[in-house]
């Protein structure tokens, strides 16, 4: 499979693709930059054996797109959850945020971990959890159980 590679100004098309695809808004000024750089690194990386240029670059940026589309999704959930309103528990309101951020931060739990520890915290049942959350009962246990071991593995004392 012989494919030449063509300037990074022929591909124009395919990116639009890709961006249309991805319904991201236009301009595509930001996106477009960031084809250049990942046309650069796919004219490094190309191998003529394995596929035609043009589709090595279209999957790469497509791949590309995907990821930064999933970790807008994941930062936009996160900011969702962290602006929730809820009424403290404690006397004085600086100690219980501190206290649950330390908590997450330091016992390394993913976004969906949080979730269900701020949920169990504030006082909600298992059964509540998986209502709001979409989830099976079964899951937010399992979750809860891998909570208890990550946050009890990150207060001990050495």
């Amino acid at each position: 499979m012989k494919d030449s590679i063509l300037e990074f100004h022929e591909y124009q098309r395919l990116i639009h693709s890709c961006l249309r695809r991805w319904k991201l808004p236009e301009p595509y000024e930001d996106c477009q930059q960031e084809s250049y750089l990942i046309y650069a690194r796919c004219v490094e990386r190309y191998d003529p054996e394995r596929s035609k240029f043009s589709t090595f670059f279209f999957q790469t940026l497509y791949r590309h797109f995907q990821t930064e589309n999933r970790k807008n999704r994941r930062d936009r959930e996160a900011v969702h959850f962290f602006s929730i309103q809820q009424k403290p528990l404690e006397k004085d309101p600086l100690k219980e945020p501190l206290l649950l951020f330390d908590i997450q931060h330091y016992s390394s739990l993913t976004l969906n971990e949080q979730i269900i520890f701020e949920q169990t915290y504030i006082g909600y049942t298992v059964a509540e959890i998986a209502r709001l959350s979409g989830k099976s009962p079964s899951t937010i246990k399992r979750a809860r159980k891998q909570i208890k071991r990550k946050v009890s593995s990150g207060l001990l004392v050495e």
